[in-house]
């Protein structure tokens, strides 16, 4: 039916020109087909009608072909059966609140609404998740869980109108990110509609999956490469105290220098957002929350926990902000006095859209100690190029929102805010930051992609999308363009090289001369570094690659809490140069000569956090080496990125079948001077897990819980808390154990360490003698899990994390697969894993041929 040319839209018709518009009979096809399952009014065709969903909160329109409303998943599969037979373009859309043109139908199509979806199906508060439908709205889930004593934590500014199936698709963050992270560390499982309109669930984003990581790569995907039917989200319980205050400053720098002292001190508060002094007066002028329009700049301050321990960073922080040179501080009394604060800020952009005809919201995110810099770098663009920026800022993770007033009708105002806006973009990747943090590429920054990225990750990228949409109907021009050419050096390699040799490169470039070699030779290699849970099985090597000797630390920056180390740089010893700092990654082991590289690739968990999802959690950034040779580099420095896919997901627990790590960035936390470490031990393993499963609903419960049963020992349930509320954390554990007749023993982090070692050697066996088994499954069911362990007598050690639900087993090598759970088996010259449903496989064989198009590398699924 053509593109019509609106008010708003921008010139983007050499993106266009090489698309043709939908013919009207294939339309009308579409129409007749859809009407045999759909009702009337679920199929808007009339023009001034679809006008309404051309657009997003950027303002930029393309009026869809047809609008669809999906009321039932079967509505969603048969839309896109329908779309796939007659090769029809599909843009799923929620609220449209998102800030990219995310959602814009920029060729048409058909745009399928999923808003009436808006059933919360199920809460389950022992396994802490939330299971719900796309159209819920983020508002209405925390009124429903508010009462359950439990909260959902990323909170969009637009959280009264975004739905969760926008938030998943845009990797929302929000003012809570600084401490609770984004939404992808929420996310658990997808129910998801393909392309083709097959339907089925993502596996667990949770420390226990054993497959590629779908749910991680398709949240943020922004509905180019699934449709989201259903959600599970982990859920929190809710603080015992949060406060808010309000520290007045002369100027942003000296406010910036304040969030880098209390960072300084150990001091994450759950949230630190920053005002401008524009910004300060526009917002008082629009809702009167009683902020200061004469300062300079604030920051709004939030901390939560135990009330003891709330109090006492109140306190510190009230201390730093007034030794900064604040000018004025203020904690607020009542709810009232906070609602009115975060209206405040919450507001920011509504109050800005008075101000002219359009804005242009940014949304860049550069290492939190560079912020004061980039904000300079925005005001001296702004200047140059004729426009007044005004800025705010979640000043915890570093992310920059500057906002631009314009009009849209005037072309050479238009052209100067484009050449603006590239000129932001191109200083925030110099200062080493992502050109989206929160707001997703859409069309809005799809241009400016080259700017982060290089042809060979842009390719890689464009290859992801057609692995999972094969014939690209889904959201198409969106978050990233393939380049036209893609350069690869490939030097010819004589050198002979024996087969079964051990190859250990020293640097990134001998690890591509290795490949390189490899690829020449038609060797088949493993990657691997320390000690081996178990050997690559499927497609025996010909080699191995081990990596240990890329052990570099090769930026450490204390004041972003962020480490950038070589893959073979061994775990433990990184632990210990940590702690030295006062810094900690609760992944890493205290013993053993596991690489860093090599747990994450394994997706190993570790005791010391039982409720994060696993590496993915602490994971910022990754380089590897892939099937051709090529070095990757996915991520950043920066707690919020949302620049392109998330393909550093995927190589967390990808074993080497993707390419061999060499780099990575971790996201670091301060390392407590008091840390509780303890055991119960009872002779009843129930006892033991109920107890478990009761600390794991309040907010102070211990950070790592672990409840094992050795062999010819009791079971015991192991405790260890290196997070704030210490005291509240021990006072919760004794007041239970009083309540179940049982003793808790506190002990020093050796006896720790010694539990610790003796995993290792129960693996070490297991995997030599007997079977290594692991998985997982709801929290809510590991009593029926515990039960069927004790009565197996083919089981002879357990171990049970109460916090995700994974479990170990180590057991006779006679041991049946058939245990509530059970992902995989190891050992005695046995691999078990559990059956993945053919779309998967379909898929992950794709995206092993993006990465390894000449099958260097060894396979486990093989």
């Amino acid at each position: 039916m053509g593109i019509k040319s609106l008010a708003g839209q921008l010139d983007r018709h050499h993106l266009t020109e090489g698309y043709p518009a939908l013919e009207e009979h294939a339309l009308q096809e579409l129409i007749h087909d859809l009407e045999r399952f759909l009702e009337p009014q679920q199929i808007i065709v009339d023009y001034d009608q679809r006008i309404a969903f051309s657009y997003d909160a950027t303002g930029e329109r393309y009026v869809p072909d047809l609008v669809v409303f999906a009321k039932t998943d079967n509505d969603v599969e048969q839309v896109m059966r329908a779309c796939d037979k007659h090769h029809i373009y599909v843009i799923p859309r929620g609220s449209s609140s998102n800030l990219s043109g995310g959602t814009t139908p920029i060729l048409g199509g058909v745009v399928l609404t999923l808003t009436a979806q808006r059933d919360i199906l199920e809460i389950d508060t022992v396994s802490r998740e939330v299971r719900m439908k796309p159209g819920v709205v983020n508002w209405d889930l925390q009124q429903v869980l508010k009462p359950l004593g439990f909260f959902y934590p990323p909170d969009p500014a637009s959280h009264k109108i975004a739905t969760l199936g926008g938030n998943v698709a845009e990797n929302s963050g929000g003012p809570h990110c600084v401490k609770y992270g984004v939404t992808t560390n929420h996310v658990v499982q997808l129910q998801v509609v393909l392309a083709d309109g097959t339907k089925l669930w993502t596996p667990t984003a949770r420390d226990y999956r054993t497959d590629l990581d779908f749910t991680g790569i398709l949240v943020g995907s922004e509905g180019t490469m699934a449709i989201f039917t259903e959600i599970v989200a982990a859920i929190w319980p809710q603080p015992e105290t949060i406060k808010t205050m309000l520290g007045v400053f002369s100027s942003v720098e000296q406010a910036l220098d304040t969030v880098s002292a209390l960072i300084a001190q150990q001091i994450v508060p759950a949230t630190l957002e920053l005002l401008d002094k524009k910004s300060l007066q526009l917002v008082e002028s629009f809702v009167h929350a009683g902020y200061p329009v004469e300062a300079g700049a604030v920051l709004l301050i939030e901390v939560d926990g135990p009330s003891n321990d709330v109090l006492e960073k109140v306190a510190s922080i009230q201390e730093i902000v007034q030794q900064q040179g604040a000018t004025d501080f203020r904690i607020a009394t009542t709810d009232l006095e906070a609602d009115a604060l975060w209206r405040g800020r919450r507001s920011h952009y509504g109050a800005a859209a008075r101000l002219a005809p359009h804005l242009w919201i940014q949304d860049v995110t550069v290492p939190r100690p560079l912020l004061a810099a980039m904000m300079q770098d925005v005001l001296e663009i702004g200047h140059r190029y004729g426009f007044d920026i005004f800025c705010s800022a979640h000043a915890g993770d570093g992310n920059l929102h500057p906002i631009i007033t314009y009009n849209p009708a005037n072309p050479e105002e238009l052209q100067r805010l484009k050449e603006t806006d590239r000129a932001i973009l191109q200083a925030c990747v110099a200062r080493g930051g992502a050109i989206t943090g929160e707001h997703g590429v859409g069309i809005d920054k799809l241009e400016n992609m080259d700017l982060m990225y290089g042809p060979k990750e842009r390719q890689i990228m464009a290859q992801i999308k057609r692995a999972f949409d094969p014939k690209e109907l889904l959201n198409p021009l969106k978050v990233v363009l393939a380049p036209k050419t893609v350069t690869g050096d490939r030097p010819e390699l004589t050198e002979a090289i024996p087969r079964s040799s051990i190859w250990t490169p020293g640097s990134a470039e001998d690890l591509q001369d290795a490949i390189r070699t490899a690829i020449g030779k038609h060797f088949r290699v493993s990657i691997g570094g320390g000690f081996q849970r178990w050997p690559v099985v499927g497609g025996a090597p010909d080699t191995h690659i081990e990596m240990t000797a890329l052990n570099q630390l090769v930026d450490f920056d204390r004041d972003n809490l962020t480490l950038e180390v070589e893959a073979g740089f061994a775990a433990a010893k990184l632990l210990a140069l940590l702690h030295q700092q006062g810094l900690d990654v609760p992944l890493l082991p205290y013993t053993g000569e596991d690489t860093v590289g090599g747990l994450i690739a394994s997706n190993a968990r570790n005791w010391r956090n039982s409720f994060l999802f696993g590496w993915r959690d602490v994971v910022l950034g990754v380089e590897w080496v892939d099937g051709r040779g090529d070095v990757l580099r996915f991520g950043r420095k920066t707690m919020k990125n949302v620049a392109g896919y998330d393909v550093t997901k995927l190589a967390i627990g990808s074993w080497g079948t993707l390419g061999a790590i060499s780099k990575v960035i971790l996201r670091l936390r301060p390392y407590p001077k008091h840390r509780l470490f303890g055991y119960v031990s009872h002779s009843d393993a129930q006892t033991l897990l109920k107890m478990s499963l009761d600390l794991s609903g309040h907010y102070n419960r211990p950070e790592g819980m672990v409840l094992t049963h050795w062999r010819d020992e009791d079971p015991c349930l192991w405790l260890s808390h290196q997070a704030s509320g210490f005291h509240a954390t021990e006072s919760l554990v004794e007041s239970l154990c009083k309540k179940l007749g049982v003793h808790v023993t506190w002990v020093d982090e050796e006896l720790w360490k010694q539990w610790e070692q003796k995993r290792q050697e129960l693996i070490h066996w297991a995997l030599n003698h007997g079977i290594y088994g692991e998985g997982g499954l709801k929290v809510s069911r590991l009593e029926s899990l515990v039960q069927g362990l004790e009565g197996n007598h083919d089981v002879l050690s357990w171990i049970v994390y109460p916090g995700s639900g994974a479990f170990e087993i180590y057991g006779k090598s006679s041991f049946r697969s058939d245990v509530l759970g059970l992902q995989r088996v190891v050992g005695s010259g046995r691999y078990w894993e559990k059956p993945v449903e053919a779309a998967w496989q379909a898929i992950r064989k794709r995206l092993e041929q993006v990465f390894d198009p000449y099958e260097v590398f060894s396979k486990i699924h093989e």
